[in-house]
């Protein structure tokens, strides 16, 4: 018992055992035992009951689960013994060095809680980030998992998400592709815009509701810019359904003889 008593170092001017960091791992252990025990029994036996959608439900049960996690950190720190005010006003300086090495890691994680709290994300949504597109997997306390339709998994800080713009294609439940094509000046616009409307029409996950449509959208040296519209309710399928009406457009123009317009380099040698 003596070996368990004896000082081992001491902080804010209170001495640390080791039997006071036993107690504070046993105590802490039993809390993320019970903090994970009911973040389980919240998600698949409470909150069904209730009929609370699957996103909400384990955005409580986290934000449930830090808090728990937080409580039973002073509560094992007071099970060890430790006066819990004094250690704070002793380590003030140690907890401001601290501080300055951790404010990214605080910066993410108070980004997830807002993220918790405000949902502009949630897990099971289809979003855009960086120009890439990709399913929300999880939501922790420093990062965000996405993963694309080629199944990468990226990892997003938390930061990032109320810092930066963020395309959420599950806010609606539809959206519009735009597919932009580009053909010479002395095509038949007629009869492009005639095919780019029946390939819009043919594509099975296009909404057949809404029909596609089609812009004379731009003219340029090199050729007049034409864009197809259509819309599509599987948003993780638009750049499956983008590149499949790419392909038939290659199919369909080549049949046609509708030709893409080439840009031409004039090379002039010059003469000393």
């Amino acid at each position: 018992m003596d070996i368990l008593q004896q000082t081992l170092f001491k902080i804010g001017g209170q001495s640390i055992t080791l039997l006071s960091i036993v107690m504070f791992v046993f105590v802490f252990l039993l809390v993320i035992i019970f903090s994970r025990v009911l973040r389980k029994i919240l998600i698949k036996r409470i909150f069904p009951r209730h009929e609370i959608n699957e996103g909400v439900a384990r955005s409580i049960a986290r934000i449930a689960n830090y808090f728990i996690l937080a409580l039973g950190l002073l509560v094992a720190l007071n099970a060890a013994g430790i006066n819990v005010s004094l250690l704070f006003a002793g380590g003030a300086a140690l907890m401001v060095g601290i501080g300055f090495g951790l404010q990214n890691v605080a910066n993410n994680f108070i980004s997830g809680i807002i993220i918790l709290f405000e949902r502009p994300i949630k897990e099971g949504d289809f979003i855009e980030v960086g120009g890439k597109m990709g399913t929300v997997v999880s939501i922790s306390a420093r990062s965000t998992k996405i993963k694309t339709n080629t199944g990468i998994m990226i990892i997003v800080p938390n930061s990032y998400f109320i810092e930066k713009e963020v395309i959420n294609r599950s806010y609606i439940d539809k959206t519009q592709i735009e597919i932009p094509v580009t053909i010479s000046h002395d095509e038949d616009f007629e009869k492009v815009k005639q095919i780019l409307l029946n390939l819009g029409n043919e594509n099975e996950l296009v909404l057949k509701e809404f029909p596609p449509s089609v812009s004379f959208s731009e003219i340029t040296d090199i050729g007049i810019l034409v864009k197809l519209w259509v819309w599509i309710k599987d948003q993780d399928m638009h750049a499956a359904i983008r590149s499949q009406i790419n392909y038939r457009i290659l199919q369909e123009f080549g049949k046609a003889g509708i030709k893409f317009p080439v840009q031409q380099r004039i090379i002039t040698n010059k003469a000393n």
